[in-house]
């Protein structure tokens, strides 16, 4: 049975950062954590995908842009997310321009999901500009760092 239809921009959060924090960062994988309160399924799969994104903006010490290039097939819950999700991006591959994770969500007292995530990686230009994007999401990493360690 598929997903009632969303309408994604009635529902989206503003600002559009679905991450609360992030626990843990080395070269190989990222945690971070989002709380939900009811809230539909998609919002985790943006979660996921952000998680990587800014992983890889970490690894390139936030000198290029990184976007979404696919998300893989993963099982759908059948109700809303409720709780504290960790999302755990593990970077299985990369190359100059792209990088493979898997991101495990987990909540509380619900079978972790597996979702493969797919992330472009180019450099800035006229379009994806430096001199807005890279303080903007340095700044944005050092506050979900710092939001860990006032909230764990």
């Amino acid at each position: 049975m598929s997903p009632a239809p969303v309408d994604v921009v009635r529902e989206a959060p503003a600002p559009f950062v679905l991450l609360d924090g992030i626990a843990h960062v080395t070269e190989s994988h990222l945690v971070g954590w989002r709380n939900f309160s009811e809230q539909p399924f998609w919002l985790a799969l943006e979660a996921a995908a952000q998680a990587a994104a800014l992983h890889q903006r970490w690894l390139a010490d936030f000198g290029a842009h990184a976007f979404l290039l696919s998300l893989g097939a993963c099982r759908w819950p059948d109700r809303p997310l409720t709780g504290r999700m960790e999302l755990r991006a593990r970077l299985l591959g990369q190359t100059a321009g792209a990088a493979a994770y898997d991101v495990q969500l987990s909540l509380p007292d619900s079978p972790a999901l597996s979702l493969p995530v797919h992330i472009g990686l180019v450099p800035y230009d006229d379009t994806f500009r430096q001199d807005t994007l890279q303080e903007r999401y340095r700044a944005l990493f050092r506050q979900l760092y710092a939001h860990s360690f006032r909230v764990c």
